[in-house]
């Protein structure tokens, strides 16, 4: 388990590394008339984020990618998640210790031994002991997940404000009220609009 957790961590940090900001000079090139005055390589009035910083900063602390990019509300969605997942596997590795605990007790062979559920079969206590070592696992491999998907969403979050869009979106819906077009003739409906 602890060699695929390294396995990740490598694989996300490499992802972290290789992602960079798109330049000044991969703007002016691909789109001139709508590049805004650059002064020392920089955009004046739009700061971009850097995807790897972000990246880099949810890998050592979980959230920071979130705080970085100022999206403050996620922070309380992931530690929520490392939160419930810490709960569920504190939960299911001490009721695995206690059937495991009831479960020797049961098969160990030596009639001195004190039963700690006399009125439950084998089975039924390995059963139970089963359940809880599966939740368990599942627990941490949940944290993995959440960590790796923290991260993702940082580097993701990231890259979407290099995105640009077009102040003038717009979309506008008129009624046509019994209207007239020549192909089509008298009509009534909505017509829809989308500017971009």
């Amino acid at each position: 388990m602890r060699k695929f957790l390294v396995v990740c961590m490598v694989l996300i940090g490499c992802a972290a590394y290789a992602q960079k900001p798109y330049s000044a000079q991969y703007f002016q090139e691909t789109n001139p008339s709508n590049l805004p005055a650059i002064n020392n390589g920089l955009f004046d009035s739009t700061g971009w984020d850097n995807p790897k910083k972000a990246t880099v900063l949810a890998l050592v602390l979980p959230g920071a990618g979130q705080i970085y990019n100022k999206k403050y509300w996620k922070v309380g969605i992931v530690y929520a998640g490392i939160g419930g997942l810490v709960y569920m596997f504190k939960w299911n590795s001490d009721s695995l210790r206690h059937y495991q605990a009831i479960y020797t007790s049961k098969i160990d062979g030596d009639s001195t031994t004190l039963d700690l559920a006399p009125l439950r079969s084998d089975a039924s206590i390995k059963n139970d002991r089963d359940f809880h070592r599966r939740y368990r696992d599942v627990s941490i491999i949940g944290f993995v997940a959440l960590y790796a998907l923290q991260a993702i969403d940082a580097n993701v979050d990231a890259h979407l404000k290099e995105f640009r869009v077009n102040k003038d979106l717009s979309m506008k819906v008129s009624p046509d009220i019994y209207a007239y077009k020549p192909s089509i003739g008298r009509y009534s409906g909505l017509t829809v609009s989308l500017r971009f």
